[in-house]
């Protein structure tokens, strides 16, 4: 089943997602030079700062309403601006643009909605094939820490954990509250996501509630897939200052290129 996303709290309670993701995705595309790929865009939070930078970018996801979002951005942003900005509704497996990109992206783990190792290597392929001879692809994705597993198996499994709450713009708050299984043997993570949002008075005036199912990929899987898509001068880092993968929790922010 996809996930089920609301773009308004996904504004609210993702406004970062991964410390640094932002400007590391940022000083990639001006680096690049342009023109980039950006697969699993949402509502923009990345794809917006790159055209500001002057950038043209190509934004490409499967929902819909997280479009229409990142739609409402454009449009509200000065004419120079919203024309760098192209939207495509497609899959990331198999969209098929009319342009070559120096630089292809897939920010905040949204390669991991690739359940299946034929899934992902459909992605990559694709990405592949829209890069120019040199252009580079880069992503993030979580790595699979063990020590957060064992607080979601046996006893723990499917145990409801007040997460964050965030304040909203009419003065009440959003509490986030999630329960988690992982499945090994397919390397998948299951969530739900609970959201209860209340007023200024502390009363509460709706709910929301998200399916998620993510895969979860090892740095060893990483590398086998794009290798076998391609790809080269595969690097994985611990975050996006370059820092060496060291630790259980540690982000993997992975760059490859398509050579000649």
């Amino acid at each position: 089943m996809p996930a089920t996303y609301h773009p308004f709290l996904y504004d609210l309670t993702f406004p970062g997602s991964v410390r640094g993701d932002i400007d590391g995705y940022r000083g990639l595309a001006r680096e690049s030079g342009g023109p980039v790929l950006e697969l699993g865009a949402g509502t923009g939070r990345i794809t917006i700062p790159i055209a500001q930078d002057g950038l043209a970018i190509h934004a490409v996801d499967l929902d819909p309403g997280m479009l229409a979002t990142l739609r409402q951005k454009a449009a509200a942003q000065p004419a120079d601006v919203a024309e760098r900005i192209t939207i495509t509704e497609g899959d990331m497996r198999s969209v098929q643009l009319d342009r070559r990109f120096a630089l292809a992206i897939i920010p905040f783990r949204a390669f991991l909605h690739n359940l299946t190792p034929e899934d992902q290597l459909a992605c990559l392929r694709s990405v592949h094939g829209h890069l120019r001879a040199g252009g580079r692809l880069a992503f993030n994705v979580f790595h699979p820490s063990l020590e957060f597993m064992s607080r979601h198996v046996g006893p723990f499994e499917n145990t409801w954990r007040l997460m964050a709450t965030y304040p909203t713009p009419d003065g009440g708050l959003v509490m986030r509250s999630e329960t988690s299984k992982f499945d090994t043997p397919r390397q998948r993570l299951r969530a739900l996501i609970r959201y209860d949002q209340f007023d200024a008075s502390g009363v509460l005036t709706a709910s929301y509630l998200e399916l998620l199912e993510l895969a979860y990929l090892y740095p060893r899987d990483i590398r086998h897939l794009l290798e076998q898509a391609g790809f080269s001068e595969i690097r994985i880092s611990a975050d996006f200052d370059d820092r060496p993968f060291e630790h259980d929790t540690d982000e993997l922010v992975i760059e490859a290129l398509r050579g000649s």
